[in-house]
């Protein structure tokens, strides 16, 4: 029998095998499965190449019992690839984008992404899927977005992707020096079509007159959410209304708030009459409810 290995091969199991390398001819009945199932070495791994030797063929193909019943015809040395696909830089970059406009915000004027240092990579073949691995919070600057790397169904390994990102949007500037607790007035604030630094920049439209500041704020200073607070229904320091309802008594009286307060909070408030200090609930503007 003639058994023939080309000079170069492409494999696609992780094991070698003569039946998946060689030609078979003048086989006797019942002994090809034999020739097919005698095993040769490991594959190389994807991108890489190894060698396969004509006295390591021959050295298996007499240990099975063959010596002097084939005809061997084989260069001395033959290489050996594993077959694969290409998984280009291009491939990467357009799932992180897929991925960035599925979470971009609809006050975003623009965007773009800038490819970080990517490489293209060798992997199996069969059907491609690019999945992120895990929610990334989608903010301007670096971004790193893992991507699973998924062939016919099940996945592969996964790839961290590096990009910077640029975002355009319209913030709130502020036209002059805000103090602490300063309620926002429509001549305080402009709004401007800047690139984002930090994320946090305020993009939401804001009505004005609901909001006050938390900090003292600069003049030309961009905005972010944590630079601002609803105007609490209830300032610390004012002179409000209680409301103590113990059935069937309900009485009212001025009290003094200890602090600022939110609907439904429960704040200190001081008694103006007997200077006692108890907790109410807030339950509208200026007013709080002891049951």
């Amino acid at each position: 029998m003639v058994i023939t290995v080309p000079a170069a091969i492409e494999v696609e199991t992780d094991k070698i095998y003569l039946g998946q390398i060689a030609l078979l001819e003048g086989v006797p009945p019942g002994l090809r499965e034999q020739l097919n199932k005698i095993y040769l070495g490991p594959a190389p791994r994807y991108a890489e190449t190894t060698w396969l030797y004509r006295s390591n063929v021959q050295y298996a193909l007499d240990r099975s019992g063959l010596s002097g019943k084939y005809d061997l015809q084989m260069p001395s040395k033959v290489k050996i690839t594993r077959a694969c696909q290409l998984l280009t830089t291009e491939m990467l970059q357009a799932a992180v984008e897929t991925y960035i406009r599925e979470k971009a915000s609809p006050f975003w004027t623009e965007w773009r992404l800038e490819p970080g240092r990517l490489a293209e990579r060798k992997i199996p073949r069969g059907r491609l899927e690019l999945q992120p691995d895990g929610d990334v919070q989608v903010k301007p600057g670096l971004l790193t977005v893992r991507l699973r790397i998924i062939i016919d169904g099940k996945v592969f390994t996964t790839i961290p992707v590096t990009s910077r990102l640029h975002i355009q949007a319209p913030v709130y500037v502020s036209t002059k020096r805000l103090a602490k607790h300063e309620v926002l007035t429509a001549d305080c604030l402009c709004r401007e079509i800047q690139e984002l630094k930090t994320g946090q920049e305020l993009l939401t439209p804001l009505v004005v007159e609901q909001f006050r500041v938390v900090r003292e704020i600069p003049a030309g200073r961009v905005l972010s959410a944590t630079d601002l607070q609803k105007i609490p229904l209830v300032e610390k320091g004012s002179k409000i209304r209680l409301i103590l309802d113990q059935q069937p008594i309900r009485l009212e009286l001025y009290v003094l708030a200890e602090e600022d307060g939110w609907l439904g909070d429960q704040i200190f408030v001081t008694n103006l009459g007997s200077n006692r200090q108890l907790k109410a609930t807030v339950i509208g503007p200026g007013l709080v409810e002891v049951k």
